[in-house]
């Protein structure tokens, strides 16, 4: 029939148009949530972003973000803070652009602690350090620096994988940028170096607790 073809015999909208209309809804809603959880993570699920692309060179590079999140942001009784993911992948013989949003304050370094504040391990021994408001995460606050080391008073935490020499100090609420090249497949552990656990030496829960302080970056081939 004529004119028939978005319309069945009652002359209501076919079903195929209200199922198609439907799906474009929750993919419009399905991209807002997503960005929402990806700009303020805590409990909701931070993604780990490793996209590959070739460069001109024709060697991979990589991306991977990273969220340090408060206990209160985690839920109510959780103990904090914790790197979300805190078990990642990323290619092997890659370069790889690392981006940490800190949403946690600065526990100083001090004592034998002082030298995990100096960068190492990563491209050109330095980091970008941008400061955030942590309740608008997606604006900034300050000017950008490149540091090869932070104050130790300033610092928050600390990605530190022993095994490759990689060291970067995390400014408390602020968003670190640097890059690290890989090698071959591997497994290599990660930890925080910043006492920003329990007890007075705050070295307690969660330091050293995979999930939350401590957790992997495999190296994949």
């Amino acid at each position: 029939m004529k004119g028939s073809a978005l319309r069945s015999e009652g002359g209501e909208p076919a079903m195929w148009v209200l199922g198609g209309l439907m799906v474009l809804v929750l993919a419009v809603a399905g991209a807002l949530i997503g960005g929402f959880a990806t700009s303020f993570g805590g409990h909701l699920k931070v993604a780990q972003t490793a996209v590959q692309m070739a460069n001109t060179s024709g060697t991979t590079a990589a991306t991977l973000n990273l969220t340090i999140v408060t206990g209160e942001m985690m839920g109510q009784g959780a103990v904090g803070p914790a790197y979300v993911p805190s078990d990642f992948t990323v290619p092997a013989h890659s370069t790889v652009k690392v981006t940490v949003t800190d949403f946690d304050g600065a526990t100083p370094l001090t004592g034998s602690l002082v030298k995990y504040s100096k960068v190492s391990g990563t491209v050109g021994d330095v980091m970008q350090v941008q400061g955030i408001n942590p309740l608008a995460p997606n604006t900034t606050v300050g000017s950008l620096h490149t540091m090869n080391h932070l104050a130790p008073a300033l610092v928050g935490h600390t990605l530190t994988i022993a095994k490759l020499g990689i060291n970067v100090p995390m400014a408390g609420q602020s968003r670190i940028t640097f890059e690290i090249k890989t090698g071959g497949p591997g497994v290599y552990q990660w930890e925080c170096m910043d006492p920003c656990g329990a007890g007075e030496s705050g070295l307690g829960a969660p330091m050293g607790e995979g999930g939350f302080m401590a957790g992997t970056m495999t190296v994949a081939g």
